[in-house]
């Protein structure tokens, strides 16, 4: 009787050990068995901060510059009751040449910012002239005719070359081709910068 006691102690025990060691066993699965954290992606956004200080060089490269070469005549007479006299005319035909650098303010440039669809849409101001240079050492003169009567002074020729500037200007307005160049090219270039920067170069640029 007394083995069989002990045999069944001994069992409750074997029992008893087999659960607890089933209980540790479940319990480290679980603990082992956690599910997987959530990636956290990380997104990338833009902002007008960041698009002006990506494009800020490019403020000398958005203008365009025109060289030009052309063929004049300045004449100077003196005139009677309305009417010319005759052999009172100093008279110059020359030729001469110019620069004339027109672009856009970046200043003016208008953004949006599409982060989802990974879009940005600029809206250009309007080209404008940023300078006009008249070469005085490139004036060649064919043919020079000096009268007397007639007196030619220096600011006859400072008027003439303000007077050439604005030709030229309202030739560049009125074909529409320049200022059209001008705004092509600066989208050229902004578009260049914005593609090329690691923090704009996965959108796309759409000008409105």
């Amino acid at each position: 009787m007394k083995m069989r006691i002990g045999t069944k102690i001994f069992a409750v025990l074997l029992l008893a050990g087999g659960c607890t060691c089933g209980g540790m066993l479940a319990g480290a699965r679980l603990k082992t068995e956690k599910p997987p954290k959530e990636i956290i992606k990380e997104v990338n956004t833009v902002d007008s901060v960041t698009l002006e200080e990506i494009l800020a060089p490019a403020s000398e490269l958005v203008t365009l510059k025109y060289t030009y070469t052309d063929l004049d005549i300045f004449e100077n007479h003196v005139e009677m009751f309305g009417v010319k006299v005759p052999f009172s005319s100093d008279k110059i035909v020359f030729t001469y040449t110019g620069t004339v650098s027109a672009g856009i303010e970046l200043a003016d440039v208008k953004y949006k910012i599409d982060d989802e669809h990974k879009v940005i849409y600029l809206t250009l101001p309007q080209p404008k002239l940023f300078s006009h240079e008249m070469n005085e050492d490139d004036f060649k003169y064919y043919d020079v005719m000096n009268s007397i009567m007639t007196e030619t002074k220096m600011e006859d020729y400072t008027r003439l070359i303000s007077e050439l500037k604005a030709e030229q200007e309202q030739k560049l307005a009125a074909d529409g081709e320049f200022y059209q160049s001008v705004t092509d090219n600066a989208k050229e270039v902004l578009t260049s910068f914005l593609t090329l920067s690691d923090n704009t170069k996965d959108y796309t640029v759409i000008y409105k």
